[in-house]
This record gives structure tokens, sequence and C-alpha cells, in this order.
């Protein structure tokens, strides 16, 4: 279905970031490494606060704004490339780092696609606000991983 509703789009980026939790959940438990564990524990825990971020997010927004009509179609091959996305045990935490990155990119890219394509002002400035927020937690993350590799 190609027409679909802000709401919609927000409720798939939430479940992406559950999504990303639940890998590095999966990840976390096959890997050999103590630090890559933490990274991955690390990463958990980003995940579930972002997801969280999200929901109340949208549950403050205002309705006329969630109903809004987007041209952007919600692709699910994310989602799919996370469920069956397997690495091997001695994955690195460079590996981890960069994997962690562009996942989160991959997800924003459709809040950043979606924002120049709003026409209504009050919702591309909702957006730019919520992608705002998510790309300071992703610097903090990326500094949060440069700092265990300092540990």
């Amino acid at each position: 279905m190609r027409f679909n509703q802000l709401k919609l789009l927000l409720e798939h980026f939430v479940s992406c970031r559950e999504a990303m939790m639940a890998l590095y959940r999966r990840l976390e438990l096959n890997s050999d490494a103590e630090r890559v564990r933490m990274l991955l524990a690390y990463l958990q825990h980003q995940e579930r606060e972002n997801a969280e971020h999200l929901q109340d997010f949208v549950s403050q927004a205002k309705p006329e704004l969630l109903e809004t009509w987007t041209d952007i179609r919600v692709e699910k091959d994310l989602l799919d490339y996370m469920a069956k996305l397997s690495q091997p045990a001695d994955i690195s935490s460079d590996d981890v780092s960069n994997l962690a990155l562009e996942l989160s990119e991959q997800s924003l890219s459709l809040l950043r696609l979606a924002k120049d394509e709003l026409t209504m002002l009050g919702a591309r400035q909702f957006l730019a606000n919520l992608i705002e927020h998510q790309e300071k937690r992703q610097q903090q993350m990326v500094h949060a991983t440069h700092r265990l590799d300092d540990i």
C-alpha cells in the first residue's frame, strides 16, 4: 500500500527500534567477547529508551498530525533483514558499532524521506524535531562506543 498515515510510519519506526533491540540481544547471547557483550547490552538499553521515547512522543502528538497522509511506502525490508541477520561469535566491537550505525541510519532514512515529502508545516516540524532527537541519540551512541574502546 503506497499511501500511509504518519502514525503508521512512526509505528514502523518504533518496530524497527524494537527489532534492533532484539537483534542486539541475539548477538549478545552469541558473542564470545566480554567487551562486545557489554556494548551489545548498552545498545539494547539505548534502543529500549529510543522505543519508549518514540512511543511517548507519538502519544503526545496532536491527532491531526498523526492522521496526515503521506505518499511514503512502509517497507518491511529492514525488519526482515534484522530478523535474519546473524554474526559470528567472534564479532568485534568495531563491527557491532558499524552495524548499529548502519541500522540506525537506515531506520532514520524513512523519517527523513517523509519529512521531505510532507507539505503540512506542522507535520514537517514534528518530524524534524523527532529526527533531531534521534540524531543526537545516535551521536551519543557513537561517542559511548568510542569510550568503551578506550577502556
